[in-house]
């Protein structure tokens, strides 16, 4: 069995956890998409790719842990793997900022198809997600161009001057991260408060995005990490973190999974059946059929009521029964009309 440093060891059951966690989320939401027989592309593309780049993430950092760090502390100190430590530290960087823009895109794509109808929550979700865009490429710019040349930012012997220190791009770039965390998070908090659901209700679904504050949890831990100048924490972290938010993104999708398909019944309720028979007093079968058919096919309705309402006829077989109508409240434009037959016959 390999020994691992201790400086290391969380870093690799954090990976490992991580991995599995994000994977298994994942699978569940492709089911439950399927399921639902609902797909968005955009958000569902934009997670997926966020989970692609976690784990190559992830799989950096096992790298070096089981081929550099797995029993010396988590910083090297010899000069070869110093060099290689500083390479991987490089690469996770520019992982991190794609990895963490993309699944806020993802989220904020699934928050459009869910809240983008008022107009105040539109001008809301596409500022913030204007922003994430901005906070993308202004920090990955930094992030892989934080020395000249771009080689100078893993030679322990690079000239002095020639690369902006770590702490002054990567505070900002967490910070500013974090902000843009707690508005991805007040979206749906404020959203939600405004729907017609049950006190119960509210509180589970806003509890469900809720979850999204351990991420915000992970970001603060990490701006300690870079001030502490702690490697191994900020791994930790940054690991923690990409793993949660991919969760988070996934959980409200999840529920479609517990949901069980109502059976829809196609005779008429037994209040209405027995009222039918008070009035004709006869015992009668029911047989309903259903025409969605904007075409005027009987006697008993033309065109142009069909433009303004639904027609109900209920016929008789032999017994002398006369065919009612039943017009019903108009429609808005557009909308499908349903004409139901109903037969009656005599027992």
């Amino acid at each position: 069995m390999i020994e691992l440093h201790s400086s290391t060891h969380r870093v690799f059951v954090t990976a490992v956890v991580f991995i599995v966690l994000t994977s298994t989320v994942i699978t569940l939401r492709i089911v439950a998409r399927i399921k639902a027989r609902q797909f968005s592309y955009l958000s569902d593309g934009l997670c997926f790719i966020s989970f692609l780049l976690f784990c190559a993430y992830a799989g950096v950092m096992l790298h070096y842990v089981f081929d550099i760090a797995r029993s010396d502390p988590f910083m090297p100190t010899s000069p070869p793997n110093l060099i290689e430590f500083l390479k991987i530290l490089y690469v996770e960087q520019v992982l991190f900022t794609f990895s963490i823009s993309i699944v806020k895109l993802s989220i904020l794509s699934f928050y459009w198809s869910l809240f983008g109808v008022e107009k105040r929550m539109k001008v809301a979700i596409l500022s913030i997600t204007t922003g994430c865009i901005l906070w993308w490429i202004i920090f990955t710019f930094l992030a892989a161009f934080r020395c000249r040349p771009p080689t100078n930012a893993w030679k322990p012997a690079a000239p002095p001057g020639s690369c902006t220190p770590a702490p002054d791009i990567f505070l900002p770039l967490e910070s500013t991260n974090l902000v843009l965390d707690i508005l991805v998070l007040c979206i749906p908090v404020f959203t939600i408060g405004k729907l017609n659901l049950s006190t119960k209700k509210k509180i589970s679904v806003i509890g469900i995005f809720l979850i999204g504050v351990s991420v915000c949890v992970a970001s603060v831990a990490r701006i300690v990490g870079i001030t502490k100048s702690d490697h191994a924490g900020m791994f930790f972290w940054s690991c923690m973190q990409l793993g949660l938010a991919i969760v988070c993104s996934c959980l409200p999708l999840l529920g479609a999974l517990l949901k069980h398909k109502k059976k829809l019944s196609s005779y008429p309720r037994s209040s209405e059946y027995n009222s039918f028979r008070s009035r004709t007093g006869h015992t009668s079968a029911f047989r309903i059929t259903e025409n969605t058919s904007r075409a005027a096919d009987g006697p008993w309705v033309d065109s142009a009521e069909l433009q303004g309402k639904y027609a109900t006829q209920i016929s008789a077989g032999s017994d002398g029964f006369h065919a009612a109508e039943y017009g019903l409240e108009p429609l808005p434009p557009n909308n499908i009309r349903v004409k139901k037959e109903i037969s009656v016959d005599q027992c």
